[in-house]
């Protein structure tokens, strides 16, 4: 069997990496680098979006611009944890020979954490304080949205989705059938709340001016990872609302720049 180099002949870059000659290779697992065919890249982490599919109205209403706001502005994202399957041992014999069978498998992240940078005016802030004390009143303890926007007290009605997508450093390589490939790790998050106002950052010591300040927002939510997740994320990158401005379309050139003079 041939081995299979990716290139034009392939539809994409998995094709290569799944052809079974290419893990066959003797040479692969001796520590000797495949830099002469390169069928595999080492998995490279640190290219990531948010995309909310699903939002409050009412939160949304009073800020409108927040979900863009935070969805371009998302500075971290943390809170995912491995899954793991656990086993009971099964013993048989005088020596108490044992094997181990499948039991159960670990809960999934109910909890995750949005970074953002914040700004003058406290946008971020003020967007998710609205969103938490609509839930519950800080005085009163009862919900205060749906009075104040004509809507039901449901937990759809206060709660949102969320898309995380991890991608390859072609992050922009999304149109057509390639969005498939540049996407390493995708999750979506249901039932998504806040839980808490952040007011930490505004704390004061003397002759200490702090910038940036970040905003570290955890979330509670319930998290999906499938074959339908990877291909919704796929269709999300495709729609295009990540935007992206390259140094060669650089436009900001002094009027002067190209005078003689």
């Amino acid at each position: 069997m041939s081995l299979k180099k990716p290139g034009p002949g392939m539809n994409s870059g998995s094709e290569a990496i799944y052809a079974e000659a290419n893990s066959a290779k003797a040479n692969f697992w001796t520590g000797d680098f495949n830099t002469n065919e390169q069928y595999y890249d080492p998995l490279l982490v640190g290219h990531a979006f948010i995309i909310w599919t699903r939002f409050p109205s009412w939160v949304t209403e009073e800020f409108p611009n927040f979900k863009s706001l935070s969805q371009k502005n998302f500075a971290g994202f943390d809170g995912l944890a491995d899954i793991e399957l656990t086993t009971a041992a099964s013993t048989e014999g005088f020596a108490a020979n044992e094997y181990h069978v499948a039991q159960s498998l670990g809960a999934k992240p109910s909890t995750f954490n949005l970074k953002h940078l914040e700004y003058s005016g406290s946008p971020i802030k003020n967007a998710y304080q609205h969103w938490v004390t609509g839930i519950r009143d800080p005085r009163t303890g009862i919900s205060t949205y749906p009075k104040q926007y004509g809507l039901d007290y449901r937990a759809w009605n206060h709660t949102a989705e969320l898309m995380y997508i991890v991608t390859r450093p072609d992050a922009n390589n999304y149109e057509g059938d390639k969005a498939k490939d540049i996407i390493e790790f995708a999750c979506y998050w249901t039932a998504v709340m806040p839980k808490k106002i952040a007011l930490a950052h505004f704390n004061y010591t003397k002759a200490t001016q702090t910038v940036p300040i970040e905003i570290d927002m955890p979330f509670s939510g319930v998290m999906n990872i499938s074959e339908k997740v990877d291909e919704a994320a796929v269709t999300l990158l495709r729609a295009g609302q990540h935007g992206f401005s390259f140094e060669e379309e650089n436009e900001y050139v002094p009027e002067n720049a190209s005078s003689t003079e």
